[in-house]
């Protein structure tokens, strides 16, 4: 796509084919080439005629999208809420990324998505201090007006910089949870040796004739984000061996699973409670009402142990806490979901190239937030430059990692292949 600074209307592609591949690439795990070879295939069986775009035109349409949501003016109000985290390192860099949604327009009858949020900020850096992250906070602040409070993680950093700026923290209730569940199993005897015994048998049958019994591999840093999974292999294997047909390998094998019955059965019945009450925060709010559901919901666990009774203490503190946190507002958005979706797509358009580290394409971050429809990818075609990109690149990514590689392999300058590199 050719547009130029003088003739920024001079695309040649109708508007609605651009609207296909961005919608296709921002809503679908499609890759850039594989949108190309599915406009060739419309053409081919549905007898059309369009010019199917070039990956690395698409490549240029979903970063000018994703550019002018960021650009775009925002009405100053004093009801923000903001949502924050700092990526994962992608090669030597961390990405810092700030959505913004006003409380006013929060929709409490379903969890958050995309188009609900306006992206604030997304930047790039080596590290990520309490000051820093304050700093960038506090020039979101001057530019859309008060923030009540945010929305995080726990991480040192971000929870630093939310207490120099004096906004209050509302901790996300995934990672709450996860770290309750982490205090309760995480050095009991029971737990450890129910997971090492599934890690040995991974270990010891992935490549014999039973393989196809092996339980789930367990995730090291998100191990109690995800207990169902462990919980279910083990109901199912439980309900497996009450049958009275059973393969005799299968059986010799799992019979082991049996010594671990009582702990299974509340794993499984924590998970899914915990899930219930997940999902009634994210989607309804906190508040009075939602906390009073979920306190019922947790009595539906009928195991009662000190595991039990610590799990449900911390959770009850942590609803009212979260509650007196910001007593003037009815309804308390608790999850920053909506901001890991948005990194875990990201990186999924990187996992070919591991090695490119941070580029402009973060700028899908935003453009995840972008209405689709005609008017505003028109305007976005329009209006957003490729100048523009470069010149936001160099402010908020700088030189990047693939660049420094084509340095380091070609003897060029860093800043003619950026230069090269976002042309």
């Amino acid at each position: 796509m050719n547009d130029t600074k003088e003739h920024p209307k001079n695309y040649h592609y109708p508007l609605f084919l651009i609207q296909i591949a961005v919608s296709i690439k921002l809503t679908t795990s499609a890759g850039f080439r594989a949108i190309q070879k599915i406009i060739a295939i419309y053409n081919l069986y549905l007898s059309l005629s369009l010019k199917a775009p070039s990956y690395g035109t698409i490549l240029i349409w979903v970063k000018k999208l994703g550019y002018h949501q960021l650009e775009e003016t925002i009405e100053k109000a004093n009801d923000w809420i903001i949502i924050l985290d700092e990526s994962v390192e992608f090669g030597h860099e961390k990405l810092l990324v700030i959505y913004g949604v006003r409380s006013s327009q929060i929709d409490f009858s379903r969890a958050l998505i995309y188009k609900d949020l306006t992206p604030l900020s997304i930047i790039a850096g080596e590290s990520w201090t309490g000051k820093l992250i304050e700093k960038e906070i506090k020039k979101i602040e001057n530019k859309i007006g008060k923030i009540i409070y945010a929305v995080a993680d726990g991480g040192n950093a971000i929870k630093n910089s939310l207490k120099c700026a004096d906004i209050p923290h509302v901790y996300d209730i995934t990672h709450k949870f996860a770290w309750f569940l982490k205090e309760v199993y995480k050095e009991d005897r029971e737990f450890i040796s129910y997971t090492k015994t599934m890690a040995a048998m991974r270990g010891k049958l992935a490549l014999s004739n039973v393989s196809h019994i092996l339980p789930p591999n367990q995730r090291c840093h998100s191990r109690f984000m995800n207990l169902e999974i462990i919980s279910d292999w083990g109901m199912k294997v439980i309900n497996y061996l009450k049958r009275s047909e059973k393969n005799e390998k299968e059986h010799i094998k799992l019979k082991w699973v049996f010594g671990f019955k009582g702990l299974i059965i509340e794993l499984s019945q924590v998970s899914k409670i915990i899930n219930i009450i997940m999902g009634i925060i994210k989607t309804e709010g906190l508040s009075e009402k939602s906390i009073r559901k979920s306190m019922k919901k947790l009595n539906l666990i009928s195991i009662d142990n000190q595991r039990i009774r610590k799990l449900k203490s911390n959770i009850v503190e942590y609803l009212k806490k979260c509650k007196k946190l910001i007593p003037e507002q009815d309804k308390i958005l608790c999850t920053s979901d909506i901001i890991e979706s948005s990194f875990g797509k990201y990186k999924n358009y990187l996992n070919k190239n591991p090695m490119t580290g941070i580029t402009n394409l973060s700028l899908c971050i935003s453009a995840f937030t972008s209405n689709l429809d005609a008017e505003n990818v028109k305007q976005a075609m329009e209006h957003s430059r490729n100048i523009d990109i470069a010149k936001w690149t160099k402010h908020n990514i700088g030189i990047t990692n693939l660049a420094k590689r084509k340095y380091f392999l070609q003897k060029e300058g860093c800043e003619k292949i950026l230069e090269r590199e976002i042309s």
